[in-house]
């Protein structure tokens, strides 16, 4: 016979926590609109690898809500583990996006050797790390770092490929603009909430409240990325599919 599953009782307050911040329920409805309208305009990226980036973005506001839920309802105290299952698709789908988006065999190349840099370091942590209640910041930091650079050679390719009156109609241009404003902000801020956070402790003195602001930075800027993804899969044309 198994034994019964506890639930921790305090869910009214673990829900009070989660709801508290309206950022975090404004990147919510974000993430859901990017997705939808996706799918309304799926047929519009047929056989390219933007169709199953939509997917993805799907996978992503679901992860969030099973994340949340799994807290609120006191089935455990700490999620991490949703989080880093998620790096790992969020790190590849952006790659496999981007790698099979573009045609020059140099930035093909060098996305494959960022990829693999990546889960070399990913691999390593979770060798060394408990990932269940870790987080694994330092993959998740150089991740972003090399997706980053990637949007650089993905916005590059498509500058010197395309005309001008071109370029609005493409959809990569409105993925890698909102992935580029959103990692050049959360990565600084990400990297100073994490630090203070740990030093601060308990504090709720001016410090928590700075790290609070840049917390919801991050959070804002991750919003105005899913407007701009839902805005493009709006506004672009369908997809050439690339060999």
């Amino acid at each position: 016979m198994t034994e019964p599953l506890v639930v921790i009782s305090d869910w009214q307050e673990r829900l009070s926590h989660v709801v508290s911040n309206p950022w975090v329920l404004f990147l919510n409805f974000a993430e859901l609109l990017s997705f939808v309208l996706g799918m309304i305009y799926l047929k519009k990226f047929k056989r390219t690898p933007v169709s199953w980036f939509i997917l993805f973005l799907g996978y992503n506001f679901f992860n969030e809500m099973v994340a949340g839920a799994y807290y609120i309802s006191g089935l455990g105290n700490n999620n991490t583990i949703f989080y880093n299952v998620h790096q790992v698709i969020y790190i590849s789908s952006y790659f496999s996006l981007f790698y099979y988006s573009i045609s020059w065999k140099s930035f093909r190349m060098a996305l494959f050797l960022f990829y693999i840099t990546w889960l070399v370091s990913f691999v390593y942590l979770l060798c060394t790390t408990d990932l269940i209640l870790e987080y694994a910041l330092l993959s998740s930091l150089l991740g972003d770092f090399l997706i980053m650079i990637s949007v650089l050679f993905v916005l590059v390719e498509i500058i010197y490929s395309a005309r001008v009156s071109e370029e609005k109609d493409n959809i990569l241009i409105y993925l890698g603009l909102g992935l580029l404003i959103y990692l050049v902000v959360n990565i600084p801020t990400s990297v100073t909430t994490f630090l203070g956070w740990a030093k601060i402790g308990g504090d709720t003195g001016p410090r928590m409240e700075f790290y609070k602001i840049l917390r919801d930075v991050g959070t804002f800027t991750g919003a105005l990325m899913y407007f701009i993804f839902a805005y493009g899969f709006y506004k672009a044309k369908p997809q050439e599919v690339k060999s």
